[in-house]
């Protein structure tokens, strides 16, 4: 059992030379390049993913409610695979298109950070500047009827067995746009061997109630979602990464 320790919830775990990459001040959340190079850089995910998804364990629960959804949604997941949690929305949400929220730190990956967005990264503003375009973006996106991966926890803490506090902000987008929600929970399961079982759980949709004032429908939508990842993570029986917090 390896351990990792944090001094808050809002610590990055895991880091990288990139970490302290911005975005130019006039960035625009244009799609990039041709739509036939963002085809193949997902029909290309896609086969990563199948192959990420079937050559490991995991188990998935209700995928069918994203898979017979329609118009556009937002789905909010606990963040505790680096490499899983980029690619289980290419094998999740069938045939839709989809746009996932990400850190700009990712586009300074060499080569790699650049095809994120062929493949549906929106990097997250860092100015309040950014902010207006960016959500003017989102919500065209989910008015065409994509859908939208959002992971509120932010960092990514490999294999947390808990639910970290989210950042409201992130419900933001279904408020606005007036769509459905769900959420994604990995758990884990103890193996003989080896590395956890992941059991995904699929749950929603979720809604908020409309009479509210929207900051309302925004925390009353953060705790429905938080309150059902807690449950489904009650369900991991092995902490395969220790996490302590120091002191």
């Amino acid at each position: 059992m390896r351990t990792k320790i944090y001094h808050t919830f809002h610590d990055e775990v895991i880091t990288s030379r990139h970490q302290d990459w911005q975005l130019p001040a006039t960035y625009a959340w244009r799609a990039p390049g041709r739509p036939w190079q963002r085809r193949i850089v997902r029909a290309t995910a896609k086969v990563f993913s199948l192959l990420y998804r079937y050559s490991r364990p995991i188990t998935i629960k209700n995928g069918w409610r994203l898979r017979t959804a329609t118009g556009g949604f937002v789905v909010y997941g606990n963040h505790t695979q680096p490499t899983g949690d980029v690619l289980m929305p290419y094998y999740l949400g069938h045939h839709r298109t989809f746009n996932v929220l990400a850190s700009p730190a990712n586009l300074g990956i060499p080569v790699i950070g650049p095809l994120t967005l062929y493949g549906g990264a929106l990097p997250t503003p860092q100015t309040l500047h950014q902010m207006r375009p960016f959500r003017a973006v989102v919500a065209t996106k989910l008015a065409a009827g994509e859908w939208l991966m959002v992971y509120p926890e932010q960092h990514v803490w490999p294999y947390y067995t808990g639910v970290r506090p989210f950042n409201p902000g992130a419900f933001h987008f279904p408020i606005v746009a007036q769509v459905p929600a769900y959420c994604l929970t990995v758990t884990y399961r103890k193996r003989w061997f080896g590395r956890p079982r992941r059991v995904i759980y699929v749950d929603g949709p979720f809604t908020p109630d409309r009479r509210l004032t929207a900051k309302q429908q925004q925390r009353q939508l953060a705790n429905q979602i938080h309150e059902q990842m807690l449950k489904r993570t009650a369900t991991s029986n092995v902490a395969y990464v220790q996490y302590q917090k120091e002191g």
